[in-house]
């Protein structure tokens, strides 16, 4: 049964990973040519709002040179998949309107090892822009969780820092995630306290709080046990793991998951439990049906309809700045 259950998994995963996606997400990558034409489509965006968080001395080496990877994962579906990031940066997509708007750090998904730039980033951005949300598109450290955290810390700080380049109100930054960058956003929502990295600026003097955090089919956020058997390995128990410690100035939530995922909706409740057993506002969205990995687009499921339901609840922090 464990080695089933691992299968299913694993296959789960190897279906998300694929991109298989119906039209009109699916793209013509049959030559080198079109794979690289493709790329430079996906990848279009005005790089000048791209603003790289760290002192060239605090990274890898190579990190000015080779910052980050594109890979062919997912192109078939119209989704650019980023890889190897040592040289973290956010790029920035204003909203229109007048006055300072609200704004969103936007954290895709990838297992903490690729990012998916535009299922889930810049799609992302573009929806949150049409409902009057800025939005900040975080390229975060890959295959390092505590870079990753510290990427999200230091992001909120330098928009605080910013707000008036950015015409964004500082009172009221939140953030999203997917998968992965589900679990960061609530690691940032739970860990903001105390900032994980050595000063480098007045930024890091700021907050680090997100005013309202959106995990969207969140991963990885449950406790794990030494198994009883013989086996050595972990088996996951229901609730919340001690790495997330939810509190009464938690930001409120709204979270999203189907009951197909294979991250498993124990995951949802686990985290919805904890913050109103806390005194957090949180919503929970539980679908009969989508899976894993679906960002904003319709596929037919349950979950297509859970941004429309989500922009509701977005809407309290749309307001006029107090």
């Amino acid at each position: 049964m464990k080695n089933q259950i691992i299968a299913v998994a694993f296959g789960a995963l190897a279906v998300y990973a694929a991109g298989a996606y119906p039209k009109p997400y699916a793209a013509d990558v049959s030559t080198p040519e079109k794979k690289a034409a493709l790329t430079e489509r996906l990848w279009k965006h005005d790089t000048s709002t791209d603003v790289r968080l760290w002192p060239v001395e605090r990274l890898k080496p190579g990190a000015e040179t080779t910052p980050f990877a594109f890979t062919e994962r997912e192109l078939d579906s119209s989704n650019l998949v980023i890889g190897s990031v040592i040289n973290p940066q956010f790029s920035f997509f204003p909203a229109k309107g007048e006055g300072p708007r609200p704004a969103v750090v936007v954290f895709p998904g990838g297992g903490y090892h690729v990012l998916g730039w535009n299922k889930e980033g810049t799609e992302v951005a573009a929806w949150l822009n049409s409902l009057g949300f800025s939005a900040a598109v975080l390229l975060y450290r890959t295959d390092d969780r505590d870079g990753a955290l510290a990427d999200a810390q230091r992001t909120m700080g330098i928009l605080r820092r910013d707000a008036s380049k950015y015409n964004i109100d500082p009172s009221r930054i939140g953030v999203i995630g997917f998968s992965a960058g589900a679990n960061l956003a609530v690691r940032l929502s739970t860990n903001w306290r105390k900032r994980v990295y050595e000063r480098v600026d007045e930024a890091d003097d700021l907050p680090c709080r997100p005013d309202f955090m959106m995990p969207i089919y969140p991963w990885d956020l449950r406790p794990r046990n030494k198994a009883a058997d013989t086996s050595g390995g972990w088996r996951k128990t229901i609730g919340l793991s001690p790495a997330y410690p939810v509190d009464a100035e938690t930001p409120p939530a709204y979270i999203v998951q189907s009951i197909d995922d294979f991250c498993e909706i124990e995951t949802t409740v686990g985290l919805d439990f904890a913050l109103k057993r806390a005194g957090v506002a949180s919503v929970a969205r539980i679908y009969p049906n989508g899976g894993h990995g679906y960002g904003l687009r319709r596929l037919g499921k349950a979950t297509d309809v859970w941004c429309h339901e989500a922009a509701g609840w977005l809407a309290q922090f749309a307001g006029s700045s107090k």
